[in-house]
């Protein structure tokens, strides 16, 4: 799928001439995305073109280079940074004030960059049972699909579950659901992100398995394998928990953890404490 954004305009301070980095000038770029078509008729599912467009305008803005070039390369890198989904991006540099001195109608740099490193695939879990439940689990994915350097590509249903590990403390039920997506980010990175998307929802640990509004668990990225004090992965008991592998079936049966395939890990446990709710959007 190919997007365009065309005309953004912002002053910016780009040229080798003493003039052009005082008084700055108009700057106009152009922008073509090549993505995945979205899983589903939702915001979070696609490319946020007004994120796209706040990232142009503010490289225009920024640090001031000598030539248009370094602006369109540097734009085309920083696009593919913050979403992975991008496979490729053509960024148009126009420089309408450029000091020739004959009649022009403008300059203009064409810049195509394709992902050279592929981004990590990973699986989250969410989870709450505080609160209004789907509206929790729709700012929750809101605040992942802002996260520049992540971007989903598929999202189960919602699932009803019944809380589990939580001893003789009766909690209300959960309601589940489970993403993939890509990220240019580390491991510890996203797991940074994803505890301040819990803390910004409202999550408080009073004590272990309290309820929650918002729980984010990283279940796999890519092939990592880590275990140190902050993170282990893959998740250590995602393949005993319901709640984590029926949705992650919906979306991706042909995944695998070490265990074996989620398909079959699925199939093996007690699905009595899960009940499919509704798709998310």
């Amino acid at each position: 799928m190919r997007i365009e954004i065309k005309g953004l305009r912002a002053k910016g301070f780009h040229g080798v001439r003493d003039y052009e980095r005082r008084d700055g000038q108009e700057f106009v770029v152009d922008v073509t995305l090549n993505r995945p078509e979205p899983f589903v008729d939702a915001l979070a599912a696609t490319v946020d073109y007004s994120r796209i467009a706040n990232t142009v305008v503010d490289a225009i803005g920024g640090r001031p280079v000598d030539l248009i070039e370094t602006l369109a390369q540097n734009i085309a890198d920083q696009l593919l940074r913050d979403r992975p989904s991008l496979r490729s991006v053509r960024v148009a540099v126009h420089k309408p004030d450029a000091p020739l001195k004959v009649s022009f109608d403008d300059v203009i740099c064409h810049v195509k960059r394709a992902r050279q490193c592929p981004a990590t695939g990973f699986v989250l879990s969410l989870g709450t049972n505080l609160g209004e439940l789907d509206d929790n689990l729709r700012q929750g994915l809101a605040a992942l699909s802002e996260t520049p350097g992540v971007d989903l590509t598929a999202c189960s249903s919602i699932y009803r579950t019944t809380p589990v590990e939580v001893g003789d403390d009766p909690q209300p039920d959960y309601h589940n659901l489970v993403v993939t997506g890509l990220t240019t980010l580390s491991p510890h990175e996203l797991l940074h992100r994803t505890a301040s998307i819990e803390q910004a929802l409202g999550r408080t640990r009073p004590y272990q398995h309290a309820p929650r509004t918002m729980d984010i668990d990283i279940i796999a990225l890519g092939d990592a394998v880590i275990d140190d004090d902050e993170l282990t992965l893959p998740h250590p008991r995602a393949w005993q928990r319901a709640f984590v592998l029926v949705p992650w079936a919906e979306i991706a049966p042909q995944a695998r953890l070490p265990q074996g395939p989620i398909a079959d890990l699925a199939a093996s446990l007690d699905h009595t404490t899960v009940s499919k709710l509704s798709p998310m959007w």
